[in-house]
Order: structure tokens, then C-alpha cells, then sequence
């Protein structure tokens, strides 16, 4: 009878001897756009208890912490400017989702992770749309390697650059980033033949 090296049975014995172990590499941790997006699609893939747990305490963490830093971000615009009013409606919303407790089973706490996720989703979009609406310079578009995202002056009185500006917006919005990239294509389109130098 022929040896199995992997039992180390040679047809006399019946005597396991363990295959060699692989080098393994430590696995990075996760970012956020990970942990958001495992718990957004818990509903697909369930995690285990332990594991929601931790999906839990992170997604709890990065609320408090960016709900605190985009509320300072537009600490200083206008009460009635419409950036600072979406970023704190986001704010608002996130925080609402904080209060939410799971109840005793299982479901429950896989309803909450969904609902912190979607919280923590809208605050890393709404960082973002931030740093795009404040950039001096061109930034890229959100969830694309395309081009950079034109930034209007606020003095802007171009109707179709702001029409524009607005439709992407809307886009981004629906997160349809092939509709914002189209947007923003025809905005550059526009700005090029109508207010070159």
C-alpha cells in the first residue's frame, strides 16, 4: 500500500501527522469604508455576535468623532447657508441614530448595526462634499478616479455653471457618480468656451 504523506499512514499505522503550517501575514486592519460597508450589507452577510459587537462599538466611535469635526468644519458659514444646513441635517440624523438601542436578539442588534452603518455612510459622504465645497483647487470626485470636481467662487451668477454645479450635487446626492461626472464634464465643457480668458 502506497504512503499518504499528509496522515503519515504507510498501510501499518494509523498515526495523523500534521500538515506544515503556511507562513501567514498579519491582515491590515480595516478602514472605515470597510467597517461601513460590512455593515450596510449585514443584511446580505449576517455577522456573528462577536463580530457585530465590534461592528457596533467602531461604527458608534466614528459617528461621535465625525459628527463633532463636520459640525466644526461649518461652525463658521452662515445660518442660512444650504452647505452648513446639510451638513448639520447629516449630523442631526447620525447622531438621532446613536439614541437608537438594539433590543435583545440578534435581529435587533443586525438592525442597528444597519442603521449606524447608514449613518456613518451619509457622514463620510458629507466630509466629501465638504472638502469639495470648500476646496480652493480641484478635488477628485467621490467613488471615481475620473477628473477633479470644478469648484465655483461664491460669487458665481453663470446660471448654467450653476445649474450644473446643482445637478451634480443632486447626483452625488443619489449617489449616481456617473451622473455627477457627467455634470462636471459638461460644467469644464462650459467653463472652457464661455469663461475662458
Amino acid at each position: 500500500m502506497p504512503p499518504y504523506p499528509l496522515t503519515g499512514n504507510t498501510g501499518g499505522g494509523h498515526t495523523r501527522v500534521p500538515p506544515p503550517q503556511l507562513p501567514t501575514r498579519p491582515r491590515p486592519r480595516p478602514g472605515i469604508e470597510e467597517v461601513i460597508h460590512e455593515a450596510v450589507a449585514s443584511e446580505r452577510h449576517l455577522p456573528t455576535p462577536a463580530r457585530a459587537n465590534v461592528l457596533s462599538d467602531q461604527l458608534v466611535a466614528y459617528i461621535r468623532v465625525t459628527a463633532a469635526a463636520v459640525e466644526a468644519a461649518v461652525g463658521g458659514r452662515p445660518a442660512d447657508d444650504p452647505v452648513r444646513m446639510d451638513a448639520l441635517t447629516v449630523v442631526r440624523e447620525a447622531r438621532a441614530r446613536l439614541g437608537l438601542t438594539a433590543g435583545d436578539g440578534y435581529m435587533s442588534a443586525i438592525i442597528r448595526i444597519r442603521s449606524l452603518g447608514r449613518g456613518s455612510e451619509a457622514l463620510l459622504e458629507q466630509q466629501q462634499l465638504l472638502r469639495i465645497a470648500t476646496a480652493g483647487t480641484p478635488v477628485a470626485v467621490p467613488h471615481s478616479s475620473g477628473p477633479g470636481v470644478i469648484v465655483l467662487a461664491p460669487a458665481e451668477t453663470c446660471t448654467t455653471c450653476l445649474d450644473l454645479v446643482e445637478k451634480r450635487h443632486e447626483s452625488q446626492a443619489r449617489n449616481d457618480w456617473t451622473a455627477s461626472r457627467e455634470a462636471n464634464t459638461r460644467l469644464e465643457d462650459h467653463r472652457r468656451a464661455d469663461h475662458a480668458p
